[in-house]
């Protein structure tokens, strides 16, 4: 047990390609049988697989893009403050598993897929405009692409199909608003940048994860 939850916490973005996977099979074999909504929701799922990949595998950097560049907090715990392996894995499940999963089940309750479209697109900010500045990159950081290629195409096709079908309400967007604000200061902030983000973690990125992608050096540089 004790093995299984490190290898959760430790590869939880590679172990993610295989419900991306999953997900993609059922999308391509059941594509008929479900309708636009029930489609898009899909789609964004594995999008956020992708995007998850991109960030920590391949180019992946997030854990120095963070903790050297965007919220540099510690000089000598960089490698585990503010963001560690644990708190990584956990805000990033949460968001996958909940936050992306539930509207493929429930696609008709539109506060829920409102909540992720909104939170899709919402990341064009951080990843194309704030975080490249900060890392010596014109346009891209890790995750820039899915945001570019999935989330943005993926947001705009829902907003358009709801909104000119007349099926998004107002009590949509006020739920879907709140359900995200709770999960940025809750989820994100009171717990994964709070609770399991202490300066002295046990659980540290470890070198070759922490320096993946060469951003460390990049970022060193622009501080020099």
């Amino acid at each position: 047990m004790k093995k299984a939850l490190s290898l959760i916490r430790e590869r939880w973005y590679d172990l993610g390609v295989i419900p991306a996977v999953i997900a993609l099979v059922c999308l391509v074999v059941f594509w008929k049988d479900m309708d636009v909504l029930q489609r898009l929701a899909l789609i964004n799922f594995i999008v956020i697989l992708l995007h998850q990949f991109e960030e920590y595998r391949f180019p992946g950097g997030e854990p120095a893009i963070i903790n050297l560049a965007v919220q540099p907090k510690s000089k000598d715990k960089y490698d585990r403050y503010p963001l560690n392996q644990l708190n990584a894995m956990f805000i990033n499940v949460v968001a996958t598993y909940i936050v992306y999963l539930l509207p493929v089940f429930f696609p008709h309750v539109l506060c829920l897929a409102f909540m992720s479209v909104v939170f899709g697109i919402s990341q064009l900010v951080i990843h194309v405009i704030i975080t490249p500045r900060k890392i010596g990159n014109k346009i891209y950081s890790p995750g820039s692409i899915a945001v570019v290629f999935g989330h943005i195409p993926v947001g705009i096709w829902w907003f358009w199909y709801v909104i000119s079908n007349g099926m998004l309400g107002v009590w949509d967007i006020v739920i879907g608003i709140v359900y995200l604000a709770f999960f940025m200061r809750v989820v994100m902030l009171k717990i994964g940048y709070g609770v399991l983000s202490p300066e002295d973690s046990k659980y540290p990125f470890p070198e070759e994860e922490f320096e993946r992608g060469g951003y460390v050096q990049k970022i060193r540089n622009l501080k020099k």
